[in-house]
Formats: structure tokens, C-alpha cells, sequence
């Protein structure tokens, strides 16, 4: 039996499933851009806005009652005051900071490592010269002598 006799239909499945998380993900854009609302607002500005965006839909006292109850969680959660933002913006620095002494480290070692295989380099280098240097004098010596031994025995 295949899958379409038995009632499956993997199609339908993976298409609810898209449609489930792009909702899901839809709902968590909405939820991000209202807290980014109220991110670095103090408890009174919280409160006006709750109670101007509220009090058309509940009347003016639920929407009150509504704000006393959020504003303290939002407080809680680091959202409000002018404190949160900037240990936020202090975080944020940090972090920089940090990345940037990484990246300096590991620019460092690279060059320790550049340097190292420079050095190297250059003693073998060195090391390869003064071998060709040396067979040079050799030659140069086994040459006189060859002269040499030619004049004398004239």
C-alpha cells in the first residue's frame, strides 16, 4: 500500500507544518517589535502608554488595572527605566570589547607565526648560502691548487 491509500500525505503535513511555524515566527515578530516599545521607558511613560493604547478597548479604570499589573513585570523583566538600556548599551560594549581582544590575539599569534616561519625561512636561507658559499671556496680552493700544481711543474 502506498502512503496516499493509507491517508497520509506527507505534502499536507509539510505544508501545515510550514504554515504553523510561519505563524509561530509571525507572532514572535509582533511580541519583539511591543517590547521593543517599552524598551528604556520609564514606570509613568509604561503606564500612559498601556492606558492610552487600552483604555479605548476596556475603559480607562480595567486598562489601569491592566497597567498596574504589567508595569511591575516589565520592570522586572529589565524592560523599563532608562537603567535598562544603559546596562544593556554597557553589555553590548563588553562584548565588543571582547571581540576585539580576541581578534587582536589571534592577529598577534599570526604574526608570531608569520615571524616564526620568517625566521626560518631566512636561517635556512642563510644556512643555503653559506653551504653554497663554502662548495664555492672549495672549488675556488681545488682550483688554485690544480694552478699550482701546473706552475710548479713547468
Amino acid at each position: 500500500m502506498s502512503n496516499q491509500e493509507q491517508g497520509r500525505h506527507p505534502f499536507r503535513f509539510l505544508l501545515k507544518f510550514l504554515l504553523f511555524a510561519g505563524l509561530l515566527t509571525a507572532i514572535a515578530r509582533v511580541m519583539a517589535s511591543k517590547k521593543a516599545e517599552f524598551a528604556g521607558l520609564t514606570d509613568s511613560e509604561a503606564r500612559a502608554k498601556f492606558e492610552e493604547k487600552l483604555g479605548p478597548w476596556i475603559g480607562e479604570e480595567k486598562a489601569a488595572e491592566v497597567a498596574d499589573q504589567v508595569v511591575p513585570k516589565l520592570k522586572d523583566a529589565g524592560l523599563l527605566e532608562p537603567k535598562a538600556a544603559a546596562n544593556g548599551m554597557d553589555k553590548a560594549a563588553g562584548k565588543a570589547a571582547d571581540a576585539v581582544k580576541g581578534t587582536a590575539k589571534k592577529a598577534r599569534d599570526s604574526v608570531k607565526n608569520a615571524a616564526g616561519k620568517t625566521a626560518d625561512k631566512v636561517a635556512d636561507t642563510a644556512d643555503s648560502a653559506s653551504d653554497a658559499i663554502g662548495d664555492a671556496v672549495d672549488e675556488a680552493v681545488e682550483k688554485i691548487e690544480e694552478v699550482s700544481k701546473k706552475t710548479r711543474g713547468r
